[in-house]
């Protein structure tokens, strides 16, 4: 051994302890709300040379989230995101589960093939798209870029304002894998 037994103790179980009190009732927006609310001038995300507070990131996530809520995203419905990583991708991840919906990322570098399955399996209400990722989808497609949500309140969105009240078993996202058959399924 080439520690001592309390360095041992130490690195093995204090520094490892992870456990602590979660609260049941818990969402991913709600523990994120609950920062947004703590810290609202801290830097929330930086991506590349540009940052957004809380307070700034939280605004365009709620105009956002009101805007799908508008074109029927709730919970457990889903939002497909051709977006490359970004800060608007960011936005958009959050707006979604703001809304009470989940995610399903789309690879842009995908072949068209691929992600025509991963949208017809997903069946999602809606796409919010990048500009230039070029998506064939039964279902609307949106620009991020050229949304406007500035008639939409930037404060904090309430269950009211949903199509359903957020509960922790809610879907957040649903990634599509390559699946055993070759076929991507969602999980």
């Amino acid at each position: 051994d080439i520690l001592a037994p309390g360095e041992r103790r130490r690195v093995l179980v204090e520094l490892n302890d992870t456990a602590h009190a979660v609260d049941e009732n818990a969402t991913v927006v709600s523990l994120y709300e609950a920062q947004v609310a703590a810290t609202p001038d801290a830097t929330a995300v930086t991506f590349g040379a540009e940052s957004l507070t809380y307070a700034e990131f939280a605004a365009k996530v709620n105009r956002l989230a009101r805007h799908l809520i508008s074109v029927g995203v709730g919970p457990e419905s889903l939002v497909a995101l051709g977006i490359a990583r970004s800060l608007d991708m960011l936005v958009a991840m959050y707006a979604v589960q703001a809304a009470g919906g989940g995610y399903v990322p789309l690879d842009p570098d995908h072949p068209a093939e691929r992600i025509a399955h991963v949208l017809d399996t997903a069946a999602p209400v809606c796409v919010l798209a990048a500009d230039g990722f070029d998506v064939t989808a039964d279902v609307p497609v949106f620009a991020v870029e050229t949304i406007d949500t500035a008639a939409y309140s930037a404060e904090p969105i309430t269950d009211a304002e949903r199509l359903g009240a957020l509960v922790p078993s809610n879907a957040a996202y649903v990634l599509f894998t390559s699946g055993s058959t070759g076929r991507p399924k969602g999980v």
